[in-house]
């Protein structure tokens, strides 16, 4: 078997464990580009449980599964993405991947399903790409908490946080904890319902001009819409922490996300939005995302119990949502979906051809994200 997961692939696994919590990679492309069959030299390692009962990387057991469906809806892969996020894929006794391919009157769509603690938005991207083209998905990177700098962590006891995670002694500690135990703080789980809403060309080149001139970024906009809709008073945002590894690890599968929060301030629209993206960067710079990167060795190492921040929503999208992939030029649409596992709802960011496209996933039970009053919201604010 191969390295154990790292402290954030292992919280991802935790989540897992519950109920499946993976990523819905979605590319469509004009034509017949998607494949009619299942790739022969595209693979995966899975999650196994091993020694002290820690999960483990290792080879699959099992093939990966592969489907074809014919539509007539522009937005068929919503339903796949939502049946897909309640497979189990990437863990010992599943299959390492599930894909759909549907085929449509602009084109096809491939909807790929991989387990969330395997790959996050940019490393999913890469492996959809290599199984579209057949070829290898790479080697499994490694932990980025190792990668890091040191200045991407505030807690002095990081470096001692992550080799300690490697120990016996915490895996000891995880063995006597139990998995009910470890999982007993993250939110119930619950299906995920999605919905989109795509603002035009023209509100989107709107948006986008407004935010340059207002010194704004999309997700701090997005932010404070939230606020005025939905009352909220804080939001967490998914930080793309590979940016930060220099020199970046070779493509392959990986993980580099962490989750940090912001307040949502009580000024005007812009001045607020400006605040939200200080705020954002000030939580980066100080070295909290990093720091939640090391939930899991701190409760192992230390005297407490796991502990989980829920989130009322959570915003993420593409590292640079603003940036087209070079060899994505002919795709009208690329992005990847995941589960609203963070205790509230979750905002994805992505784009269909030149077009701003919003993904609300609201957990089954809640009420739902309003996504015409948010996009009413933005359309005022730029008015």
């Amino acid at each position: 078997m191969a390295r154990l997961l790292s402290p954030n692939e292992a919280k991802f696994w935790l989540l897992d464990w519950v109920a499946p919590m993976n990523s819905i990679v979605v590319v469509e492309r004009e034509g017949t580009g998607a494949p009619e069959a299942a790739p022969r030299r595209f693979s995966l390692p899975v999650a196994r449980i091993g020694k002290q009962s820690r999960p483990r990387w290792g080879d699959p057991d099992l093939p990966g599964t592969f489907e074809t469906e014919t539509t007539e809806d522009s937005v068929g892969w919503l339903d796949a993405a939502a049946r897909l996020q309640e497979a189990r894929v990437g863990s010992e006794g599943h299959p390492p991947w599930r894909a759909v391919v549907q085929r449509h009157p602009s084109g096809s769509t491939l909807v790929l399903a991989l387990n969330h603690a395997l790959t996050d938005w940019r490393r999913s991207l890469h492996v959809a790409k290599s199984f579209l083209a057949d070829l290898p998905a790479g080697d499994l990177a490694p932990a980025c908490e190792e990668l890091l700098p040191p200045s991407a962590f505030g807690d002095p006891q990081a470096p001692d946080l992550i080799d300690g995670w490697w120990t016996s002694r915490a895996g000891a500690r995880w063995e006597g904890l139990g998995l009910a135990k470890l999982t007993e703080a993250l939110p119930a789980a619950a299906p995920t319902q999605f919905a989109i809403a795509r603002l035009t060309a023209a509100e989107t080149a709107r948006l986008h001009e407004r935010c340059a001139t207002e010194g704004a970024t999309l997700n701090s906009v997005l932010a404070i819409a939230l606020r005025d809709v939905m009352r909220l008073e804080a939001v967490a945002h998914a930080v793309d922490m590979e940016r930060f590894i220099r020199p970046a690890p070779p493509p392959g599968p990986g993980i580099a996300v962490a989750h940090v929060f912001t307040p949502l301030a009580g000024d005007a629209f812009w001045e607020a939005a400006r605040e939200n993206r200080a705020a954002l960067f000030e939580e980066i710079r100080s070295g909290a995302a990093g720091d939640a990167l090391l939930a899991l060795p701190r409760a192992l190492l230390g005297t407490g119990e796991p502990r989980y921040e829920p989130a009322a929503m959570t915003i993420t999208g593409a590292p640079t949502v603003g940036a087209r992939d070079p060899d994505a030029a002919g795709d009208p649409m690329q992005l990847v979906l995941s589960s609203a596992r963070g205790g509230g709802g979750i905002l994805i960011l992505s784009y269909f051809r030149d077009r701003l496209q919003l993904v609300a996933g609201t957990p089954g039970g809640a009420p739902e994200i309003p996504l015409p009053a948010i996009v009413a919201r933005l359309a005022e604010a730029v008015a």
